[in-house]
């Protein structure tokens, strides 16, 4: 018996091991990544978008006819709440959430508008609702208000904004880049600018890099646009 018992202390304390071994990795590989990430300051780009900086991501404020469109919405309230009163644009004038995927340091501050209507694409859905997640063991349920789904390649106008929504997977199922007006495209964790060029987003944080690849093979190209709303990489101008 207690030779048994010991087997099944020794198995245990293996795969305790394994799992802190694995932690450790990940935490070492999210720490030096994050220390490469660049993002903007919060602050007004021009009259009528603003970006918000939480720790190492980006959220970005577009001006509406009647309130406030926002890309993505950091991790921390207080933290968020934080940055987005510098702007000086109130919590309630946040009238939208567009979200390029669900990650949780996409998602963090969402908490703060309640009455904000939510769209994420349809694809994105699996990684809310239990069915899918990044690892086996985390599979995150969705714990803010309704949402609306998105279809590939829709186009619709929220508040007086013209939106495309182009989807973009690769990083999560269902990531999305939009194309918002004529001059800004924002594209969540899809693609960054390294040595002069755009590539795909850091492999060790997608789920399938090569998916990605092929997706940004599919965006226009980014001179068409005066700017690129990255949310860890910044605010690229192009022809800069």
């Amino acid at each position: 018996m207690k030779k048994r018992t010991k087997i099944i202390l020794s198995v245990l304390g293996g795969i305790v091991g394994l799992i802190i071994i694995g932690a450790a990795v990940f935490i070492i590989n999210f720490l030096s990544a994050t220390k490469a990430m660049t993002p903007a300051e919060t602050g007004a780009l021009n009259d009528t978008v603003w970006s918000i900086k939480d720790k190492f991501v980006n959220a970005f404020i577009f001006k509406g006819n009647e309130g406030y469109l926002m890309v993505d919405a950091g991790i921390s309230e207080n933290n968020f709440l934080k940055e987005l009163k510098k702007t000086g644009i109130l919590q309630g004038q946040i009238k939208t959430i567009l979200l390029t995927h669900t990650d949780g340091d996409h998602i963090g501050a969402i908490g703060l508008f309640p009455e904000a209507a939510i769209y994420l694409h349809k694809d994105e859905e699996q990684m809310i609702n239990g069915t899918t997640g990044k690892t086996k063991f985390f599979k995150p349920q969705w714990k803010y208000g309704p949402y609306k789904l998105l279809q590939s390649n829709d186009t619709l106008t929220l508040d007086g904004l013209k939106i495309k929504i182009l989807h973009t997977p690769g990083h999560t199922p269902g990531s999305s880049c939009y194309i918002i007006g004529n001059d800004y495209l924002v594209t969540g964790d899809n693609l960054i600018m390294a040595n002069g060029k755009f590539e795909h987003f850091f492999e060790k944080f997608n789920m399938n890099t090569p998916d990605q690849v092929e997706s940004l093979k599919h965006l226009p190209d980014p001179s068409l646009f005066k700017y690129i709303l990255t949310a860890h990489n910044g605010i690229i101008k192009t022809g800069e």
